[in-house]
């Protein structure tokens, strides 16, 4: 137990020291099951079955973007030749710790260039999309809360048609009080506490267990390092 104490402090501490988002840290994700599991499941969905997005998100397109209820997807051009800097981007009013959609990228001439992906403004850079991609997932999970997500036609003489279907996106707000496992609002020691009294017991754990997957280890660790200190606005 107290060699766990000390691992703990080492890592919240280490955690706590990272800033904001030009130093975040960034997992991308190309099975949709192993990010919804590393967000416990808590995630948005935007199908595009009609032309009302969900609350709080909205997006700007330099092209044709549009949604197309009939299809149920997003779909834009963009083209490297542009006159306009070809990109789109996804605003969300509440800040998010993760995002992805089933992307199809190609079109009439061919598969087209690749995305650039990147959060808030045009730093820092996630990674790419590859214009292979026919309706498979690409996600991912970043430590640091944003609120932008752009998309950027990849280098070439071609344009990038692509589509995008069910949009996911975790809030930052929501995953934090997932947290809060004694609901004062604030997660810190207390509960580290839980996690502690739980950790690697043979019994089915009640309160440390914060992935859901019916243990109390390393992973649960560092799910709280993520969020140490931050406060659950309910």
């Amino acid at each position: 137990m107290y060699n766990l104490l000390l691992f703990g402090i080492a890592i919240i501490i280490t955690m706590s020291s990272i800033t904001p988002a030009s130093g975040a840290v960034i997992t991308v994700y190309t099975n949709k099951t192993d990010w919804e599991t590393a967000l416990s499941g808590s995630f948005v969905t935007e199908d595009f079955s009609d032309d009302q997005l969900n609350n709080g998100v909205s997006f700007v397109s330099t092209e044709s973007g549009h949604i197309n209820p009939a299809e149920e997807c997003y779909q834009d051009v963009l083209a490297s030749t542009s006159q306009n800097e070809p990109e789109t981007t996804w605003s969300f009013a509440s800040e998010i710790i993760g995002y992805g959609g089933n992307w199809t990228l190609g079109g009439p001439g061919g598969s087209g260039n690749y995305l650039l992906i990147y959060i808030d403004d045009l730093s820092p850079y996630v990674g790419f999309i590859s214009n292979s991609y026919d309706g498979e997932f690409w996600g991912f999970i970043s430590d640091t809360p944003f609120t932008f997500v752009r998309l950027v036609g990849g280098t070439g003489n071609h344009q990038q048609n692509y589509r995008l279907d069910d949009m996911v996106y975790s809030q930052s707000n929501q995953h934090i009080c997932e947290v809060d496992m004694n609901s004062d609002g604030m997660i810190n020691f207390i509960e580290f506490a839980y996690i502690a009294a739980e950790w690697q017991t043979e019994t089915i754990p009640v309160m440390g267990d914060l992935t859901g997957d019916g243990q109390v280890d390393i992973a649960d660790l560092d799910k709280l390092a993520i969020v140490w200190l931050e406060s659950c606005l309910q």
